[in-house]
């Protein structure tokens, strides 16, 4: 975390996932935050074993590396690699639990797209969560409807009362939509050894090293990062 972290009036947002490989629409998603957040660092944190999904075809070396490369031009990105240290399933409430005991006070703010929102119920200890942290909800073309449960848990409110607090709103952006799958990326990679979706230095980096060679099936539960 970076020094402005210590200033508590500063929100604290983060934005997890696989990311392999990270593409433009998770820029973009996390730029659109930052920007309707007063230009506060959004950072990128890579899961090591995503507990809920295939494991990334990626090592973990090499989806930070390609993260790092993605969000050079832009200073309000940065990149946290604590879950790729941690032993064992990269379980979003340790991170956020862990924050919020380094950082009672500030607003802490989880980046998700519309269809985590929709399945969040089934998370692991989803309903810490509303304690710990507030979301930011992208929008993603077909996602299905939140439960009420979730929606009760997490009031929707607008940026300046979701800073007022540390945790608890839900803030819904109308732009920009996260329409790229990662799935998909990797089978155009296989088959086409290009993606227009992807920032050119992340796929010199891909064609260097030889990621994504091999076809993968795209599969429902892989979508999104």
């Amino acid at each position: 975390m970076s020094a402005a972290d210590t200033d508590e009036g500063v929100p604290l947002i983060l934005f997890g996932g696989t990311f392999d490989p990270v593409h433009r629409a998770h820029i973009d998603a996390a730029r659109a935050v930052s920007k309707a957040l007063g230009g506060a660092s959004v950072y990128l944190l890579p899961n090591a074993v995503p507990p809920h999904r295939p494991q990334p075809a990626a090592s973990a070396e090499q989806r930070l590396a390609m993260l790092k490369i993605a969000i050079q031009p832009y200073p309000e990105l940065l990149t946290d690699d604590r879950e790729l240290r941690r032993a064992g399933p990269s379980w979003t409430i340790d991170t956020l639990t862990e924050l919020r005991a380094n950082h009672p006070d500030k607003p802490l703010v989880l980046i998700l797209g519309a269809d985590s929102l929709a399945t969040l119920h089934l998370w692991h200890r989803w309903r810490d969560y509303p304690a710990l942290c507030h979301l930011a909800v992208l929008p993603r073309p077909g996602a299905a409807e939140p439960v009420n449960e979730v929606l009760q848990a997490f009031p929707v409110t607008d940026a300046n009362s979701l800073l007022a607090q540390p945790a608890g709103r839900r803030l819904m952006l109308s732009a920009p939509f996260l329409d790229v799958s990662s799935s998909a990326i990797r089978r155009l990679l296989a088959e086409k050894d290009h993606c227009t979706s992807l920032d050119g230095g992340v796929l010199a980096h891909i064609h260097q090293h030889g990621l994504y060679t091999v076809p993968i099936d795209v599969r429902p539960n892989d979508e999104d990062s």
